[in-house]
């Protein structure tokens, strides 16, 4: 038989036995405050602009007065697709990938391999090849164009030097020579930073495979394909998918440098759209434009994810 006058239970234990769930909430709402200013920051300043300009794609628009805006549908995406000038700039932006992929990738480890062997002053060659990246994209232009300059220009002067005067050129100014010296400006500014990766990736592998891998009467090019390749993948990766975002946002170096031209001759799908845009006042246009960087940009952002998640999952 139950006593009518059997104690309850206490209150503390009801309150321990709910402290667990409120600290819980505690944690929660604490992570979203610290959270709330980066969300704010990216929808204000990320999200936003590309919600804004993915409407304005469907419209005409001078860039002064937004009542002046015409609806188009889809009119300057029919244009985007028949657009020779936006399909050359995509090709430039193409060629500037193909540049950073064959020789950046590849020079880079080179570099990167010898210094990393320990040569004599390999700090200073680690200081000298990085000095470009710290420096303005607008500085660096300005001196391509006095390297590149016609008349007294240091490529040109050095031609004369070695006895191959004939060979001088208007680089900048040449509609054959203007991109592949955009190409030269930009690689040899972004060289340090993926000289420094590939030092970092070789860094990490381990000497005693290497020493293993040549007992075992390894060839190079096996040790190199089979032990040091796997090690840096990561690190390969990175630095070409790096050098391909970078190389289809370029835009400084060549406005600095050519503004895209001679007659769009090393216009980039970025100096493109800012012509359009601001040279043009079609805004609406412009916006389709980038529209379509920000799609070529998400498929590499995605190729990133799928490269990543194979590397995980090879090792």
């Amino acid at each position: 038989m139950v006593r009518a006058d059997a104690p309850a239970p206490s209150q503390p234990v009801a309150e321990k036995a709910a402290r667990p769930t409120d600290r819980k909430r505690e944690g929660s709402w604490s992570a979203y405050a610290l959270l709330l200013p980066a969300g704010v920051f990216y929808v204000s300043f990320q999200l936003f602009p590309i919600l804004v300009a993915f409407a304005l794609s469907f419209f005409s628009w001078d860039g002064i007065d937004i009542r002046q805006a015409k609806f188009l549908g889809l009119a300057n995406y029919v244009t985007l697709v028949h657009d020779g000038l936006l399909w050359r700039s995509v090709w430039h932006n193409l060629v500037v990938a193909l540049a950073v992929l064959i020789i950046q990738c590849v020079g880079s480890f080179v570099i990167a391999a010898i210094i990393q062997a320990g040569i004599k002053g390999g700090r200073f060659f680690r200081l000298v090849f990085f000095a470009p990246v710290v420096i303005s994209s607008v500085a660096v232009g300005m001196l391509a164009i006095f390297v590149f300059s016609p008349s007294q220009g240091l490529v040109n002067e050095a031609l004369s030097a070695i006895g191959l005067g004939g060979l001088r050129q208007p680089w900048l100014g040449s509609g054959t020579w203007a991109l592949p010296a955009v190409i030269a400006t930009y690689i040899l500014q972004n060289f340090g930073l993926s000289v420094l990766l590939f030092i970092s990736g070789l860094g990490q592998v381990d000497q005693d495979l290497l020493e293993a891998a040549e007992l075992d009467g390894a060839s190079q090019g096996r040790i190199l394909w089979q032990v040091v390749f796997p090690v840096i993948r990561p690190v390969t990766t990175t630095v070409f998918l790096l050098g391909l975002v970078t190389g289809f946002k370029l835009f400084d170096t060549v406005y600095v440098m050519t503004a895209g031209g001679p007659f769009h001759a090393s216009d980039t799908i970025v100096t493109y759209l800012y012509g359009v845009s601001f040279g043009g006042n079609d805004i609406g246009y412009g916006n389709a434009i980038g529209v379509l960087l920000f799609v070529i940009l998400l498929v590499i952002a995605l190729i990133q994810l799928r490269l990543t998640r194979t590397g995980k999952e090879t090792e």
